[in-house]
């Protein structure tokens, strides 16, 4: 008996030091609320965090919450969520929650959004729930605007993925005075996506690595084709990062199918890695892991920033880049559709978007990270307010159109990518070590041959030299007489990929041809370093 006593005694003890702090701890705390309303998380996409904003009561506010998808870094998560935070503060408003999701890059989000919801449209079950795609360039966004192919019986219809954005002509007019930049839309027709920011992309360079290998700073992409580079350049898989995946589709673009894929290729063999995470180049290429590396402009920008300039550069390749927006776009079945598209009206201001460029400390700036983004605002780009910047970069200065027929690639670049370097790295570095080592050998001009080399599917047969030779000058001369049958010529080639596999969504048919191109690549592969062998 006097033992179950002290074990009673014991408990209630206990009971009792556990119990106090939940007792005498207060009804509401307002400043904790607003930190755990802006601290920004990195939850997968499928365990969301469950960060409750206080209401007077100490009760949830489900209402004060944004669950939001993006593959931005947790600097621009952070300032974002303290600013909107601030605004609404200073307004007489209640903070919010920001519930981050981050489970891979754009082209990531993308693929997981897209099954998510055919998933519960198949089984008729719930969507998603998220609020906001925010970030990725706007192929991705794009692609979600479209939305998916519903099939009832005989009939067909197509069920976007984002809303309108609900901004006023008022708020479009003042935020977009033109609604393009070179030719590129800065905002879905419909709102179903909305620019942000601006993008370009470019080349990140360390200067100490480069000194070491005998190299000038790098100031446009074929200079990292140069052999020197051999294992020192950092590259991103476009399979998971769609910023990466723009940088080679505006190779493409920029340089031709058949010119870019070349030179491609020689800055693949040059690689070091191929990453899932297009964030890691930056930090590698800043630390010496590699001498240079193709990234977005802000990680670019931001990591020469935070090692000092002195050691660390980057380089929009002059006329060779592309301006892009990064949107958000508000989802379909978002829980609380009326504060996401007051979010976006606020991403879209004056005040809001002078964060992406100032310099801590200054007027509407950032509170502890220089984002070194690109407004999207073109009125921002004063004297008044970019003295105030960190980068004095005019993106209308710089942009360039494409030629007039020059068509979209970007479907293709990742399955090739793969199948021409990922998927067998070391076989295609192996074949460049070859060519590189034999700069005499008798057989070189066919060594080179077949490492150029395309299979047929992937071939542009033009109908005669005239155009083979000269469609570069051809394409952009409005008034050359060839001028309609060049851009007519590509595009019969891009929308041929497109019908051989359905518009890109015949995920079999890509694998299937996906695994022919990797035993066409390694054969050549093979065969180079065969022919090296050779005396």
């Amino acid at each position: 008996m006097k033992d179950w006593l002290v074990r009673i005694l014991v408990l209630l003890t206990l009971g009792v030091v556990l119990g106090v702090p939940f007792v005498l701890r207060p009804a509401d705390d307002a400043g904790a609320a607003i930190a755990s309303a802006t601290q920004p998380t990195t939850a997968p996409a499928t365990r969301p965090e469950t960060q409750p904003a206080a209401s007077s009561g100490g009760a949830v506010a489900d209402e004060l919450r944004l669950v939001i998808l993006t593959p931005h870094n947790e600097q621009i998560r952070y300032e974002v969520a303290h600013a909107y935070n601030r605004a609404r503060v200073a307004h007489g408003l209640a903070p919010i929650v920001f519930d981050w999701r981050s489970s891979g890059g754009s082209s990531d989000l993308r693929k997981q959004l897209i099954a998510e919801y055919q998933n519960a449209i198949d089984h008729q079950g719930e969507l998603p729930g998220y609020d906001l795609m925010f970030g990725g360039g706007d192929f991705e966004h794009n692609i979600l605007a479209k939305g998916l192919l519903i099939k009832r019986g005989k009939a067909e219809s197509r069920l976007p993925l984002t809303v309108s954005a609900g901004l006023s002509p008022a708020d479009l007019k003042a935020a977009f005075p033109d609604a393009a930049i070179a030719g590129v839309k800065l905002y879905h027709p419909e709102q179903r996506w909305v620019g942000v920011v601006l993008s370009s992309f470019g080349i990140i360079y360390n200067r100490d690595v480069l000194g070491m290998l005998g190299l000038p700073e790098p100031t446009t992409w074929t200079d990292l084709c140069d052999g020197a580079y051999r294992n020192n350049v950092a590259l991103a898989d476009p399979a998971h990062s769609g910023s990466i995946a723009v940088t080679y589709n505006t190779i493409l673009r920029r340089m031709g199918w058949k010119e870019g894929w070349g030179s491609l290729r020689r800055i693949f063999a040059n690689a070091r890695y191929f990453t899932t995470s297009a964030g890691k180049v930056p930090v590698d290429v800043s630390a010496g892991e590699a001498g240079a590396g193709m990234c977005i402009d802000f990680y670019g920008r931001f990591q020469a920033g935070a090692v000092g300039n002195a050691a660390v550069g980057y380089v929009d390749p002059a006329y060779m880049t592309a301006i892009t927006p990064d949107p958000i776009s508000l989802l379909r079945g978002g829980q609380h559709p009326a504060l996401a598209r007051e979010f976006i009206r606020w991403l879209v201001s004056a005040p809001a978007q002078r964060i992406w460029q100032a310099r801590r400390g200054e007027p509407d700036g950032p509170e502890r990270f220089e984002l070194r983004r690109l407004p999207i605002r073109r009125d921002l780009y004063q004297p008044e307010e970019t003295k105030h910047w960190v980068d004095r970069v005019d993106p209308w200065s710089i942009a360039r159109p494409l030629p007039a027929g020059m068509p979209d690639f970007y479907p293709a670049v990742g399955p090739v990518t793969h199948a021409m370097a990922i998927d067998l790295h070391d076989e295609l570095k192996a074949a460049w070590q070859a060519i590189l080592a034999n700069p005499t050998h008798p057989r070189r001009a066919r060594m080179l041959e077949l490492f150029d080399a395309m299979p047929p599917e992937l071939t542009i047969v033009w109908p005669d030299a005239e155009l083979a030779q000269q469609w570069q000058a051809i394409l952009p001369d409005a008034k050359h007489p060839r001028q309609a049958e060049a851009a007519a010529h590509l595009k019969k080639f891009v929308d041929g990929l497109a019908a051989r596999y359905n518009g890109w969504k015949d995920a079999d048919k890509i694998l299937s041809d996906r695994l022919a191109w990797t035993i066409f690549f390694r054969g050549n592969y093979k065969q180079i370093i065969a022919i090296a062998g050779e005396r």
